[in-house]
Parts: C-alpha cells; sequence; structure tokens
C-alpha cells in the first residue's frame, strides 16, 4: 500500500524501472537460449568434422596395414621360403629356408615400423621364425583367436579387426594373420604379425579444433564388456570392470549421433559418436558442455552486467528525471496557482466591469429617464408654444440619440459575454424596409443623396426572425454609408437567394446588400473593419461614431446563420451586404400594429386605484405623479424600500411601482419582505385571526422590527397581493430573472415611454382609460420639420462670418440644439432658405449634417 501512496512521478519511475529490468531480463534470457543452440549446433559441427576426418584416417591405417600384410604373405621368395621351413625334413634346406625368411621378415619391421611382431606358427601354433627371437620356440595361446579369423579372412575382402588383451603389454591388440598351404592345398600352418597401434593412439588423441577439454577415443567390445581400445589417459582402475556413457552404449549398439549427456567420468559433455562398422569398434568426440558453452554464459554475463550498469544509469536518469519532473509539476502547480489567481482576477475584472456597465447604465438612464418622460409630459400639453414644442422634440431626439449609444455600448459587452441570443418573431419585412427608407430619405437628400431600395419579385413580405436586430443592421450598414457618401447614391437591395432551402429544411436565405458611392476602405483597413472600438481613417476624420455598429451588426447577422461580406475600391465606393435564415411567417394577423393612443383619463364606473410610487430619484417620482396624478389615480410615494414598509402600515396599495437600485433599502430587499407579509397575512386568515390576539402588541412591534417583518396587509381587489412591476435602468437580461424572483410580478426598463406605463397597469390592474382622437391631438409639425426640396449647398454658409460658422460647427459637435438655433436667427432675413432649412436639420436631429456642411463651408473659404 506504501507504493500506491507515493506521488504519481515515482510510480511512474518505479513502473518503468521494473519494466525496463523484465524486458532487458527476457532479452539477456533470450539472447543467451539463442547463443547457446547456435554454440550447441557449431560444437555438434566441429566434433563431427573431427570425428568423419579420424574415421576415416582409422579405416585408411587398418586398410594400408592389411594390404601391406597380405603383400608380405603373396611375396614369392616368402611363400618359397615357407615352404621350405613347413615342408622340407632336410636340416640344411630347412635352416636355409629359416635364414632367409628370418632376414626378410626382419628387414620388413624395419621398414614397417606399424608391424610390431611378425612370426610364423606350425600346425602345433609353435613359432617357428619370429621377429622376436625369445619367442621362438614357444606356443602362442592366442593361437584360438587368429585361427578363427584366418579362417574368415581372405585376400580382397574387407578388413575387419578383432581386438583383444595382449597378455604380454596388458593393451588392446590386434594381430594380422594368413594360413600356409602346400602344394596339395593342405594347411601347413600360418604366418602373422602384431600391429602397433601407437598410430592408431595419435589418430585418436589429434585434439585438433576440440578445445581444452576435448577428447576423442575409441571404445571396443571384449569379451562382456566395453573397454577402450585407444584413449590418450590410460585406462585407470575405476573402469577395470568396463565403461559405460549413453553415448557409448548407443554407439557400440550400431548406432551414430550426437547430443548431450554425461560421460563415462559422468562430466556433461557434448558429444558425437559413430559406430565404425568395418572396424567393430565405437568412436566417440566429446568436449565439456562447460567449456563448449562458455561464450553463452559470458555473452549472458555481459549482457546482465550492461543490462545492470544500463539500468542503474537508467535509474539515476529516471531519478533525476522524476526530479525534473516534480520541479516541473510544482512550477506547474505554481502557474496553475498563478493561472488561477489571474483566472479570479479576469473574473473579478468582467465583474467588475458588469457592475460598472450595471452602474452606468442605471447612472446614465435614471436622468434619461426624468428628461424623455417630462420631454413626452411637455407634448401632451395643448398650450406648449410651437418653439418651444420643436426645443423638447429636439431634447427629446438627443435623449435618444444618447440612449442608442448607451445600448450600443451594452450590446456590445453582451457580445462579449456571448449573452445575445435570437428573439425570433412574425413580421411584416415590406413595412420594416419601408420605415428605413422613411427614416433615412430626409437624411439623404439633406446631402443631395439618391436613397433607393431595391426589392426582389420573390421577396416574402411576411417573416419570422429577430425583427430588432435585422432593423438593427440595416440601420447600421445604412446610416455609414451615408456618412461616409458625399455624392452619388445609397442602393439598398433585397434578394432570395437562388438556391431553394435543402428539404425538410423549411428556412430560406435573404439576401441584402448596402451600395454607396462614397469614400471607400483601403485593403489594409478590412481586416480590422469588425473589431470593436475600432474605425477606419474615414471615420477618424469624421469624428463620429463609437466604431461598434459594424461589430454589433457583425455578430447579430452570425446569429441569423449569415455573415457580413465587403467589397471596396477607394474612392469608388462600398458593398456591405449579409445574408440570414429566415423562414415564412405562419400568421398575419399578428403583424398589425397600431400607434399607441393618448390618453386622456380613466373610464367611469371603476373603483380608485391606489397606486404607491417608490424611486430615490426625485426627478423620476416627478414624472410618475405628474403622469398619472391627472388620470385621477390615489397616488403616494417612498423615497426608498423602508419608507414603503412604514407605508403599508397604514395605506395598502393596489400596484406598486418599485425603482430596484435605491439607497437604505433597495427594491429587492423590499419586494421580498411585502411578499413575506402578504403570506403572514394568509396565514393569519387560516388562523382565524387567532395570532394577532396570542402575539400582543409587543410581538407584532417586534416582527416589524425584524428583517423580514410580517404583518397583515388588506386590500379590496387584491387582498392576499399586491401587484409591484420594478422598474430597472439595467439593460442586462439577467436581471430579469433575478427580479422576477424576488417576487415582483413584470419589470420595466428605464427610460420608458409613457405608453407603457399605461399598458402595465391596464394589464395587471384592469384599468380602463379614455383616449384623445389621434387625429385632434396630433401635432403637425410638417411645415418646420420638413427641408426644402432644394437641399442647402456648402455655399449657402459663406456669407456667414469664419467665426459663426465654427460657432456652427462646434454646438453641432455638442449637439447643443439651443446654440444652434441662436446662430440660425443670426442669419439674415433675405437667406430665409437657408434659415429653413437649418431649422429642419436640427429639428431632426441631423447634427451630422450640420458638421459636415460647416467643415465643407470652411474648406472652400480656406481654398
Amino acid at each position: 500500500m506504501r507504493f500506491w501512496n507515493r506521488n504519481i512521478t515515482t510510480k511512474v519511475a518505479s513502473a518503468f524501472l521494473l519494466l525496463s529490468l523484465i524486458t532487458t531480463g527476457v532479452v539477456g534470457g533470450v539472447g543467451f537460449y539463442r547463443a547457446r543452440e547456435a554454440l550447441r549446433q557449431a560444437a555438434f559441427d566441429r566434433l563431427s568434422v573431427s570425428a568423419t576426418l579420424k574415421e576415416d584416417e582409422i579405416a585408411r591405417w587398418f586398410e594400408d596395414q592389411q594390404r601391406d600384410f597380405f603383400l608380405i604373405t603373396q611375396f614369392p621368395d616368402v611363400q618359397r621360403s615357407l615352404k621350405i621351413l613347413l615342408g622340407s625334413t632336410s636340416p640344411p634346406e630347412t635352416q636355409v629356408g629359416y635364414d632367409t625368411l628370418s632376414d626378410y621378415l626382419q628387414n620388413v619391421t624395419k621398414i614397417k615400423p606399424n608391424f610390431l611382431e611378425i612370426f610364423v606358427l606350425d600346425l602345433r601354433n609353435k613359432v617357428v621364425v619370429s621377429t622376436n627371437k625369445s619367442r621362438e620356440g614357444q606356443y602362442a595361446v592366442n593361437a584360438s583367436v587368429t585361427y578363427l579369423y584366418l579362417q574368415e579372412v581372405q585376400p580382397g575382402e574387407t578388413f575387419d579387426p578383432i581386438f583383444y588383451v595382449s597378455l604380454s603389454t596388458g593393451k588392446p591388440a590386434v594381430t594380422l594373420a594368413a594360413p600356409l598351404y602346400d602344394d596339395n592345398g593342405d594347411r601347413q600352418g600360418a604366418i602373422l604379425v602384431h600391429l602397433n597401434l601407437a598410430q592408431i593412439d595419435q589418430i585418436v588423441r589429434e585434439r585438433t579444433g576440440l578445445g581444452d577439454s576435448g577428447e576423442s577415443y575409441l571404445v571396443g567390445s571384449l569379451v562382456n564388456e566395453f573397454t577402450f581400445i585407444s584413449r590418450e589417459i590410460p585406462i585407470e582402475p575405476e573402469f577395470s570392470e568396463g565403461i559405460s556413457s549413453p553415448g557409448i552404449d548407443a554407439a557400440m549398439q550400431g548406432s551414430s549421433g550426437f547430443g548431450l549427456y554425461p560421460n563415462y567420468a559422468d562430466i556433461p559433455v557434448i558429444g558425437v559418436f559413430r559406430w565404425l562398422q568395418d572396424q567393430d569398434i565405437a568412436l566417440l568426440v566429446e568436449m565439456r558442455q562447460e567449456e563448449a558453452f562458455a561464450p553463452a554464459r559470458q555473452l549472458a554475463g555481459a549482457t546482465m552486467l550492461v543490462v545492470l550498469i544500463s539500468v542503474m544509469g537508467l535509474a539515476v536518469g529516471i531519478r533525476w528525471l522524476a526530479r525534473q519532473l516534480q520541479l516541473s509539476q510544482e512550477q506547474l502547480e505554481r502557474y496553475s496557482q498563478q493561472l488561477e489567481q489571474k483566472a479570479q482576477e479576469a473574473n473579478a475584472a468582467n465583474r467588475a466591469k458588469s457592475q460598472f456597465l450595471a452602474n452606468m447604465s442605471h447612472e446614465l438612464r435614471t436622468p434619461l429617464n426624468a428628461i424623455l418622460g417630462f420631454a413626452q409630459l411637455i407634448t401632451r400639453e395643448p398650450a406648449v408654444p410651437q418653439t418651444q414644442r420643436e426645443q423638447i422634440e429636439i431634447i427629446n431626439r438627443s435623449g435618444e440619440h444618447l440612449l442608442t449609444l448607451i445600448n450600443d455600448v451594452l450590446e456590445m459587452s453582451k457580445i462579449e459575454a456571448d449573452q445575445i441570443s435570437l428573439s425570433d418573431n412574425d413580421f411584416n419585412l415590406h413595412r420594416l424596409l419601408q420605415s428605413l427608407e422613411e427614416m433615412f430619405q430626409l437624411k439623404a437628400e439633406a446631402k443631395g443623396l439618391a436613397l433607393k431600395f431595391e426589392d426582389g419579385a420573390n421577396v416574402p413580405q411576411y417573416i419570422c426572425a429577430d425583427e430588432g436586430k435585422l432593423r438593427q443592421v440595416l440601420i447600421n450598414l445604412i446610416g455609414n454609408a451615408i456618412k461616409f457618401t458625399e455624392a452619388g447614391h445609397i442602393i439598398v437591395r433585397t434578394e432570395v437567394s437562388p438556391l431553394p432551402p435543402q428539404p425538410p429544411s423549411p428556412y430560406q436565405t435573404l439576401i441584402f446588400s448596402v451600395e454607396d458611392t462614397g469614400a471607400g476602405i483601403a485593403p489594409n483597413e478590412l481586416e480590422a473593419l469588425f473589431e470593436p472600438f475600432v474605425q477606419t481613417e474615414t471615420g477618424r476624420a469624421s469624428r463620429q461614431g463609437t466604431g461598434l455598429g459594424l461589430p454589433i451588426s457583425q455578430k447579430f447577422v452570425q446569429l441569423m446563420g449569415g455573415n457580413i461580406q465587403v467589397s471596396s475600391i477607394p474612392g469608388q465606393g462600398s458593398t456591405f451586404s449579409f445574408d440570414i435564415h429566415l423562414k415564412p411567417a405562419e400568421t398575419v394577423e399578428e403583424l398589425v400594429q397600431q400607434a399607441p393612443k393618448i390618453v386622456m383619463g380613466l373610464a367611469p364606473g371603476q373603483p380608485t386605484y391606489r397606486i404607491l410610487i417608490v424611486e430615490d430619484h426625485w426627478e423620476n417620482r416627478q414624472l410618475l405623479m405628474r403622469l398619472l396624478a391627472p388620470l385621477g389615480f390615489e397616488l403616494q410615494e417612498a423615497e426608498n424600500g423602508e419608507e414603503a414598509l412604514t407605508l403599508l402600515e397604514s395605506w395598502t396599495p393596489h400596484l406598486i411601482w418599485m425603482d430596484i437600485r435605491m439607497s437604505v433599502m433597495d427594491g429587492y430587499e423590499a419586494t421580498r419582505r411585502i411578499r413575506a407579509l402578504e403570506r403572514e397575512r394568509r396565514g393569519l386568515e387560516e388562523w382565524g385571526g387567532r395570532g394577532v390576539k396570542e402575539w400582543g402588541s409587543e410581538g407584532i412591534e417586534n416582527v416589524r422590527n425584524s428583517p423580514s417583518p410580517h404583518l397583515p396587509i388588506t386590500s379590496s381587489l387584491h387582498p392576499h397581493h399586491i401587484i409591484i412591476i420594478a422598474l430597472t435602468a439595467s439593460a442586462f437580461e439577467e436581471a430579469r430573472s433575478d427580479i422576477l424572483a424576488a417576487g415582483c410580478d413584470d419589470f420595466v426598463r428605464k427610460p420608458f415611454q409613457e405608453h407603457v406605463i399605461f399598458d402595465k397597469m391596464a394589464q395587471y390592474l384592469g384599468v380602463k382609460y379614455v383616449y384623445a382622437d389621434t387625429q385632434e391631438t396630433q401635432i403637425d409639425n410638417l411645415d418646420n420639420d420638413s427641408p426644402p426640396s432644394t437641399p442647402l449647398s456648402p455655399a449657402a454658409l459663406q456669407r456667414m462670418s469664419p467665426d459663426w460658422v465654427e460657432q456652427l460647427s462646434q454646438a453641432a459637435i455638442r449637439a447643443d440644439a439651443g446654440d444652434i438655433l441662436d446662430l440660425i436667427q443670426q442669419i439674415p432675413p433675405e437667406h430665409a432658405n437657408a434659415v429653413k432649412t437649418l431649422t429642419a436639420l436640427v429639428n431632426q436631429f441631423q447634427f451630422e449634417a450640420l458638421i459636415e456642411l460647416a467643415q465643407e463651408s470652411r474648406a472652400n473659404s480656406q481654398g
């Protein structure tokens, strides 16, 4: 268990060492086995060659002795002398024959050293003549052996020597014999020769190629036992009863072969044994296994030594590697901790950014809510002079423009956080394009540009897509085209892709393109065109925009399944095109939209609705108070959640407009406590009112001061539930879930439109209104807002002083409509067309056109 508790580096290193030892052991074992087999085969081959050579030499030696002996016996003088010696009765003649034969045989033994003794026997086995004079006249005791031999061997036949133990030497001996006959064919005796086996011993003892322990010997059968015929080492006493080994036994049974076995001295040898058929003896050539396989053992030892050295080196290397891995792991852990810290810092920075954006959204939208709200209230007053009404419209448009910039920044933040999604709905595409044309037509005409919308024949009228995002993309592209085009035209094309949708998909592809004849875009600027806060050189020169329009548009198009493509030629113009995937609308009735009606009061016959406004900004409270009070609502206001809870003790509203971010107690906590009060109210009613009696006044006071007081609430319309609608300046979608989770019924984002306030109260309280006639209450500003048919040229401003033109440019950059109108009043009356055109541009919030007119006027003056 201690092994498994070690760290991963130690376990890997140990396992690697173990596998290395096993692998090298297997390799060493296989190498030793293969080497041993190769050495065994090589030893067998070497011993076989030696045995074959010895066998051939022994056979030739015996053949040579046989041939020489028979040549001697057949020599005419020898035959004549033998006949005289054995057949004559005359002593003188016998002596002559004896002398002649004795001299001849003596000469032969001198010439043939392998003939140890040549002698002649008569019929009584008496030695008549011998080269060993001491034996003449004696009787041979081995006559029976030689006699048997003489009866079987004839000249020209295969020579099979018979071995026996010599009585004189005690060693194996071979005697050749030939019978002697008279003229009548009767045997008279025999001539014999004792062979000198010293050369046979020399042949057998030859150890060429047998190494240090090699041994070869001859074994023969004498009477009932096996004995050495020839051997280098003399016969020892322990072998006096015969010798035996697997090799000897197999050879003496007439087999030839090789193998590994213990020899006659019980020593493991590798041997080759042969049965020499012609000589009736066994030849064995053997080598000790210890010597034969010594190279294999040396190889195995060297291999194991190398393995051990390698393993030791490997162990040192692995130890070093383990140390390095440990250091790397520690460094990686430090890096991981650093990365985790960086990630936490990044998350903190991201949260800080989100918090900052949320705060900025709240801080900007809150005053904007008051600005736009009071502007809407003022426009509801019929007695407001037309000049002030125009100024209010300017304020309203400026606020809307500022709100657009805020929304762009927040939208880009959502894109970076990957928190945007599609919201498909059915809508009228033709109406959308028509409204865009009406929106930009005046601005294009003010710059003397031709704005054309071209729709393909098959473009559907009703489609299902994200209308808001499609509108935003088209507004951004068309607005950029007008902004950066000084002369020529802008063409907005819509067409259906020629490729039909692939079944079963119902989606088809619409292609939109915006073509202009503006300044164009340099090729080196195209790559960074869709990066946030990046503008082209032309865009930076215009000193307009934030550089977020194209990145937001690209992301919206990608969400809708397409991509924005750009083709541009500097000095000639640009074309932005994109395609989106959509499907035809399933319904048409829901696409009809009506303009919001102007609420003039409450319909008769309704109860008095109590409305509580909880808002920490006085301006926003006053906005709602002034919007709702004239209609007949009973209103109360509270500066924070704590004041609202105190007010609820004595006054129960039907609906609460609850600001979310407030000091002292925010809208979340206030809503949660109100819902807790409602739950307590339901519980008290279930107890039949006994709960309050049991608590007493002191218990009630304790509950009131607790973090979530439980006090009874009564309402004539909603006895157990007060409608709470949150007012939030946050533009983040996640705020919706938090607001609803706190207990709010709904929420409205700031800045809001007045009709949204009225619609929410009608939805939740069932309030019915009296509406004004749209035709009668609508303010007609066409005469004042519409510019003349002839656009104003920059030369018209050259009548004014350069200082006046500079002040106009700076006021337009600040979007200060009041200063611009003051400057317009300085224009002489004879230039009424210029006054009317500039006033219309201010009323239509065309500050960019005013800036461009001022810049071109200054450029023409300097030129």
